[in-house]
């Protein structure tokens, strides 16, 4: 059934900007920067996604009105609502955690955003010990919850990184590491393995 097709070509879409640098990490291609790339466009796969779907419950409930004004049924129907019904849930999945910071980004004051800049991101020497500091990443590309993840996993592999603090609605990475075993180098590089471009901000 045509709407069927289109509710799973609706989560391609949605899901584009999260999958494809995922996959392109598993296999070896992490360092092109496709995070960053689809990070540009992923609200249009995303909006795409929302668009394909509403046109797909929009085919479904307009055949299945004919088919009842005609006492009659359709075929398959339990299994495409089954199919629309999970690839709802899953486009409003990707989607809303694609949107979603972009949103807050557009409705938030400045002032929120530089109150969470600064409560988010403090500089200087961490209260543990004394001997890790934080520093403050901007990260081009991270758009969805998938993002974040692939990131921390990255930065795990930097000696001595002891946290990273991915803040999605400010595209940047706080990370707590000693600088006498890693350079502020080494973060932009393992960030830049996930896919991303970074640059250092403090």
């Amino acid at each position: 059934m045509k709407s069927e097709k289109l509710g799973w070509l609706s989560v391609v879409l949605a899901s584009a900007c999260c999958v494809l640098p995922l996959a392109a990490v598993l296999v070896g291609l992490g360092s092109v920067g496709l995070g960053s790339i689809l990070g540009g466009v992923g609200v249009y796969f995303n909006l795409g996604g929302l668009l394909v779907l509403a046109v797909a419950w929009f085919y479904f409930l307009r055949e299945r009105r004919r088919a009842y004004a005609l006492n009659s049924g359709i075929r398959g129907e339990r299994r495409t609502m089954a199919a629309l019904s999970v690839a709802t849930v899953l486009v409003v999945l990707f989607a809303g955690s694609g949107l979603a910071p972009k949103l807050l980004r557009a409705f938030a004051s400045p002032t929120t955003v530089a109150q969470v800049s600064r409560t988010g991101a403090p500089q200087g020497l961490s209260n543990k010990g004394g001997a890790h500091v934080r520093k403050v990443l901007a990260v081009k590309g991270m758009d969805c919850i998938a993002c974040v993840p692939e990131i921390k996993r990255s930065l795990a592999t930097v000696p001595s990184v002891r946290s990273a603090d991915v803040n999605l609605q400010n595209q940047t990475v706080t990370i707590e590491y000693n600088p006498a075993k890693a350079s502020p180098e080494q973060l932009v590089k393992a960030v830049k393995r996930a896919g991303y471009d970074a640059q250092v901000t403090n």
